[in-house]
């Protein structure tokens, strides 16, 4: 940190196939120092695009379904990628099955574009080491926009059985 609090930043070389988890391993320690107190430093290099249908992982772990015991232990989990990523799924629970742009997630979450995709790629961690299982609770598509400047950009999506089970496990609390 500088003097007046501000974060330095320094460029680091990272190999291309290792940009996404370096961006959300920053995401990470961005949700852990918001958590503490301490200034958050931006992630600086975006991931590459996710894959059609969910995060790609190595294949060794299984789809799992998810429960409202599921949820209810994301609800609480105190990654600040966790804790977007339920902020998503408030939104989508609203409208199962309704395609909501990653435009339209960052305006009505108040973060930028940058800072969701990097929440996005931790949550892929996160679901990968605590929750052991490749498959995140909702599902994107890449489609043709309306938003001006894109030609295409990312629709995410939840299911009418996992959002009565979000909204389940928010009830409970």
């Amino acid at each position: 940190m500088t003097q007046d609090n501000q974060p330095q930043f320094v460029s680091v070389p990272v190999p291309s196939q290792y940009v996404t988890q370096v961006y959300a391993y920053l995401a990470e320690l961005t949700g852990a120092t918001a958590a503490t107190g301490a200034a958050a430093v931006p992630p600086v290099v975006p991931p590459a695009a996710p894959a059609e249908g969910g995060p790609a992982d190595d294949g060794r772990l299984p789809v799992v379904e998810w429960t409202v015991d599921d949820f209810r232990r994301l609800m609480i989990e105190p990654l600040g990628s966790v804790q977007t990523v339920a902020r998503v799924l408030d939104i989508l629970a609203e409208q199962p099955d309704a395609r909501v742009s990653y435009t339209a997630l960052a305006t009505r979450l108040g973060v930028e574009k940058k800072s969701l995709q990097g929440n996005l790629a931790a949550f892929t961690r996160a679901v990968h080491q605590h929750y052991r299982r490749r498959n995140w609770p909702m599902t994107w598509v890449e489609a043709l926009t309306t938003e001006p400047g894109l030609k295409s950009e990312f629709f995410y999506t939840v299911n009418a059985t996992l959002a009565k089970r979000w909204l389940e496990a928010r009830a409970q609390g």
